[in-house]
């Protein structure tokens, strides 16, 4: 069964396509499965399977129609897209999943960056100041508001640090979330740099839940028959929540605190591995006790350890190709 994968664009600065596209395009070719990024129609007519990029969903309903005889898969589809015929859909996490389970066959592959899996590791050593690293969208920048802004400025009165931002618009105005601290740099995502931009930070904070607070008022006392309690989480995080941003800090040698997105568990769900915060007590106490420099090396050797355990992108590169033959 051969594999080729539609997309119209080649940008490897764009993570669905350099992900799900180019690196997983090379994985199935290292496991022994013919496949190939169509340049041609002649390229598309000599697979078996077509699995189009984020961004050609069109793209995959006119190959399905004129291409009744091959399977065609779509990456990372929209939620909201429901009636779509394709054979299969592609996905980031459980999380994305459920969110598609009215598709007959929906297949999780992670987020696994392979331009950071051979990587030099961060080794760690004590120094005056500390580098605490956010990366991703700027649209996450507002998920620091309101427990992990207040607990920066926590501990910048114990720990003195510098708080790095990169991210895909350096220009943003951030204002919700941004904690009052001094020595905040914001820096432009680059392909180009962004190994090194990380590698420079001794923490790395992953913020994406939008925190709900609740007390009596939403709370009736008579709602705790149905298991109601003003102590309850509450927490609203995107369909296609995933731990994408933890598995590169993991990759590199960087310790991670991490929210309550449920995929941050499976390694941070491991103590040794490091951590999961939602409160200001959590994220604060998290922080500082990275602020030791062998607590820092033990969490990060072990969250790589279990990264490659869990996340050997040829094993899931193999499970994904068994799931697709099976449609």
């Amino acid at each position: 069964m051969k594999i080729g994968f539609v997309s119209s664009t080649h940008d490897l600065s764009v993570g669905s396509y350099r992900i799900w596209v180019n690196d997983l395009n090379e994985y199935f070719r290292q496991t022994g499965t013919p496949s190939v990024i169509c340049e041609s129609p002649s390229q598309v007519e000599d697979c078996d399977v077509l699995i189009c990029s984020k961004n050609d969903v069109h793209a995959a309903q006119t190959l399905k129609r004129s291409c009744p005889d091959k399977k065609v898969g779509i990456i990372n589809l929209a939620a909201d897209r429901i009636d779509l015929d394709v054979d299969f859909v592609i996905v980031g996490s459980l999380e994305e999943k459920d969110s598609l389970s009215h598709y007959d066959n929906v297949f999780l592959f992670p987020l696994i960056e392979n331009m950071m899996q051979d990587s030099p590791r961060k080794v760690h050593q004590s120094k005056d100041k500390l580098v605490i690293g956010y990366h991703g969208s700027h649209t996450h920048l507002a998920k620091f508001n309101p427990y992990l802004c207040a607990a920066l400025e926590e501990v910048s009165r114990h720990v003195d640090f510098e708080l790095n931002i990169i991210t895909s618009n350096s220009n943003f105005s951030w204002q919700i979330g941004r904690p009052n601290i001094k020595n905040i740099n914001i820096k432009q995502w680059s392909i180009h740099s962004i190994y090194e931009d990380l590698r420079r930070c001794d923490i790395g904070l992953v913020p994406n839940v939008t925190a709900v607070p609740v007390g009596v008022e939403n709370t009736p006392a008579h709602l705790s028959e149905m298991g109601l309690y003003t102590t309850d989480y509450i927490v609203r995080y995107k369909n296609k929540s995933n731990a994408g941003r933890s598995f590169v800090f993991h990759q590199l040698g960087v310790p991670v605190v991490a929210d309550l997105t449920p995929s941050n568990f499976h390694i941070l769900g491991n103590p040794d591995c490091g951590f999961i915060a939602h409160n200001k007590r959590g994220w604060c106490k998290s922080i500082m006790s990275l602020a030791d420099c062998q607590t820092r090396q033990f969490i990060a050797d072990n969250a790589k350890a279990e990264f490659d355990r869990v996340y050997d992108p040829l094993v899931w590169a193999k499970r994904l190709y068994n799931q697709i033959l099976g449609v």
